[in-house]
């Protein structure tokens, strides 16, 4: 399917769960919209603005099994959790419980909150390999007491690509009256969501990663008791909505804005169900991510970080990379090699990440191979 999407052909793109990759169908929708735009902005901005952005609300809540009003579009997961972050009713004396395998401009965020709120962030250690997904439902439990006022996690995470067992840590949070907030930034359009029967009070998403949007659309998913409850970090007129909550009157407008992107998640979902996207192209993706691990794990002499299949997101997985240096091996595949890749230090060790998409093939698993077997050989 690599005609599919715009991208350079000579690059070994193996980078998707950075900035996504848009097929080249759902591009010009977009830039339809764009032109729609200015052919008469009134219009679109203000005449017929509710009705698009509701028409697609319910597109999108159709793809994640929900209630479309209790969905409001933003333009990123980070800018998503700083929505929640900034209506929670947190405190001094409060805790924030995460982990230490949470997105660092997240991280941040949930500091900078604490720091303002007077609220403690508390980090649970989980230290690599995961035997298994019941050891991170573990971790969690063991660090709840009675401070603790929300738990927030990663539905997959960032550097470490690990699969958090959201179900069961929504339920450890729902029996412990915690409040209970997840980052799903790469899990829509990876994973099949249930995100309405999963029952956490907030879940924020992105649709420009996996679920294939142009960029600049992500969504919030609040539970029905927040729903009037919601702190955008823009306060605008607080009106312009076909819904009745604050979470959509105070957020579907937020002033002069390109919505472009947002209406063309529904031409992404159509591109997803057209190819059977769940059914062929992610298992085609699995496998192919399959294969390449034991060549990976032999070049790297490292162990695998996933004790057990649960723990694996479908199309993402990372690798810990020797003790030493590894400050230039992202620039250095991409600019002798043309291998797009990234490498992150995090506090579990260094790590490279491997996300695949359907544009991906053989041709590219080989390159990444030979070439990190090169660099690792001659650092």
């Amino acid at each position: 399917m690599k005609s599919e999407f715009l991208l350079a052909p000579e690059i070994a793109y193996l980078n998707h769960g950075s900035f996504g990759a848009c097929p080249s169908s759902v591009f010009a929708a977009c830039q339809r919209y764009q032109r729609e735009l200015e052919l008469e902005p009134v219009s679109f901005l203000q005449r017929y603005f509710p009705e698009k952005i509701h028409l697609a609300r319910v597109n999108l809540a159709r793809f994640l099994n929900c209630e479309a009003d209790q969905l409001a579009f933003v333009r990123n997961a980070t800018y998503g959790m700083n929505l929640v972050a900034g209506s929670l009713p947190i405190g001094s004396g409060d805790t924030v419980l995460t982990t230490d395998h949470e997105y660092g401009a997240v991280d941040r965020m949930w500091q900078t909150v604490c720091r303002e709120t007077g609220a403690k962030l508390k980090r649970v250690q989980i230290p690599l390999p995961v035997p298994c997904a019941q050891d991170l439902v573990d971790a969690v439990s063991e660090n709840l007491d009675p401070s603790v006022r929300v738990l927030t996690f990663s539905h997959i995470t960032s550097a470490s690509s690990m699969r958090f067992p959201a179900e069961e840590l929504v339920g450890l949070a729902a029996n412990a009256g915690i409040i209970s907030v997840i980052d799903g930034a790469h899990a829509p359009g990876q994973l099949p969501l249930e995100v309405g029967k999963l029952n956490a009070d907030f879940y924020v998403g992105n649709c420009h990663k996996w679920l294939l949007s142009p960029k600049g659309a992500a969504f919030v998913h609040v539970a029905s008791k927040w729903a009037d409850h919601i702190r955008p970090p823009v306060v605008s007129w607080g009106n312009i909505s076909k819904g009745s909550t604050a979470l959509l009157l105070e957020n579907e407008w937020q002033g002069t804005a390109d919505i472009s992107a947002t209406l063309a998640v529904s031409d992404a979902i159509a591109f997803l169900e057209k190819h059977h996207w769940f059914d062929e192209v992610i298992p085609d993706c699995t496998r192919l991510l399959s294969s390449a691990t034991s060549s990976l794990l032999e070049i790297t002499g490292q162990h695998d970080i996933y004790g057990s299949a649960e723990l694996r997101a479908p199309q993402m997985a990372s690798f810990l990379l020797p003790e030493g240096d590894c400050s230039t091996l992202h620039s250095r595949l991409f600019e002798e090699y043309q291998v797009e890749l990234p490498v992150f230090t995090a506090p579990q060790g260094n790590l490279f990440r491997v996300s695949l998409q359907a544009y991906n093939t053989e041709e590219d698993i080989t390159r990444l191979v030979a070439s990190l077997g090169d660099l690792l050989d001659n650092p």
